[in-house]
């Protein structure tokens, strides 16, 4: 497809959605892979420069502890496409993609690991297929260059969730994605844990339309895998979470509740039997135990029900969703803003006398100061 298809696509896809001030934004999650950053810039920009999209690429550092967050720096002092958020620590890359969602400007937002296993021209086409109609895209490695080690236990889990959701994705942990806006903006309250995973399983349960591009990875160069045997226990945590959430998010009654009249009648069950029990043969010894058991019951039932009413309440309450309270600093970013400034941001650390200042070419503009910030400032 020729570079000018590609961008007629893109906004003729947007039109009529709510103005945003780009086309694309790319996330990229890092932790500890400062040996990466340039080579994943130098590789986007190649091949996102000729097809003349507007583009903003949103580097989020999960807590590194190497120099991460400096090449970030760097970057964003010669490019002000390139915008920064670091993390205070290591929050997993759930907080960090919800994150980039949260500040991204571009009508259509992709995602990709900053660990160079992934081939930039494959952004491209993947923003192509979701101008298809497409809600949200995934990547889907038809070739994996990862060892058997990760490459049957990841077959087992995407088939179990396949079957188990009905979601017909192969590759639910596919660093690769693209999403619309709207779509993005709706996974930002699921940036905990490692729901990364199922972030466009969540949004084919909730409606939304999805995709698949086929892609072949490439062998990590630099720099090491940051998983371990671990994510498969917490893979399947995550997968009660979203099993929860994607039936009873909304109604959380009829879950608690439907427990709740089970325990309950399985007391009054237990009460019957004992009460004819005792109207015929008289009070044996099991008698007690069995009252103590529909009591327990009874009480379980009670409790459930006032859990889920206090569920529903919560659920009701207009709460902000996004993860800000684990960002340190900033690039590019005013994050007191709900919709971010295309200005530059320094961010300074707590101190008496601190604030934001934003970046608007040469020119710094002061702004308020910010409650208990200070310190010095994250970029310029």
């Amino acid at each position: 497809m020729s570079v000018c298809t590609t961008t007629q696509l893109v906004r003729e896809a947007m039109a009529g959605a709510p103005r945003e001030p780009i086309d694309v934004t790319i996330v990229l999650p890092a932790y500890n892979e400062a040996d990466t950053i340039e080579g994943s810039y130098d590789e986007i920009v190649s091949v996102m420069d000729p097809t003349e999209l507007d583009y903003e690429l949103i580097f989020v550092d999960d807590g590194s502890t190497d120099g991460t967050w400096q090449a970030v720096v760097a970057l964003a002092g010669r490019d002000r496409r390139v915008r920064g958020i670091r993390h205070r620590r290591n929050a997993g890359k759930a907080s960090a993609l919800a994150n980039g969602f949260a500040f991204a400007r571009g009508s259509i937002v992709a995602t990709c690991d900053a660990d160079m296993q992934y081939d930039p021209n494959d952004i491209v086409r993947i923003i192509e297929k979701t101008c298809e109609d497409f809600d949200a895209v995934s990547a889907r490695k038809v070739i994996r260059r990862d060892p058997l080690s990760k490459r049957l236990p990841s077959k087992f889990f995407n088939f179990f969730v396949r079957k188990t959701m009905g979601v017909q994705l192969h590759d639910m942990n596919a660093g690769l994605k693209a999403y619309r806006l709207e779509a993005a903006r709706e996974l930002v309250r699921y940036g905990y844990g490692e729901l990364h995973r199922f972030f466009v399983v969540i949004l084919a349960l909730k409606g939304f339309s999805i995709g698949e591009v086929p892609v072949e990875s490439r062998p990590r160069t630099k720099g090491k895998s940051k998983y371990g045997l671990e994510r498969y226990l917490r893979g399947a945590m995550d997968f009660l979470t979203v099993f929860f959430l994607s039936g009873y998010l909304e109604r959380p009654l009829h879950l608690f509740g439907g427990l709740a009249v089970m325990f309950l009648g399985f007391a009054g069950l237990i009460v019957a039997y004992a009460l004819v029990a005792w109207l015929t043969v008289g009070i044996g010894s099991g008698a007690g135990s069995l009252l103590d058991l529909s009591a327990t019951l009874g009480v379980s039932g009670v409790l459930l029900l006032v859990l889920g009413l206090v569920a529903e309440m919560i659920n009701n309450l207009e709460q902000r969703s996004i993860p800000k309270g684990k960002v340190s600093e900033v690039i590019g970013i005013d994050r007191r803003m709900e919709e971010p400034s295309a200005q530059m941001v320094a961010v300074e650390r707590r101190g008496p006398g601190a604030g934001v200042t934003l970046l608007d070419g040469d020119q710094m503009i002061p702004r308020r100061p910010l409650a208990g910030a200070a310190g010095r400032e994250a970029g310029e």
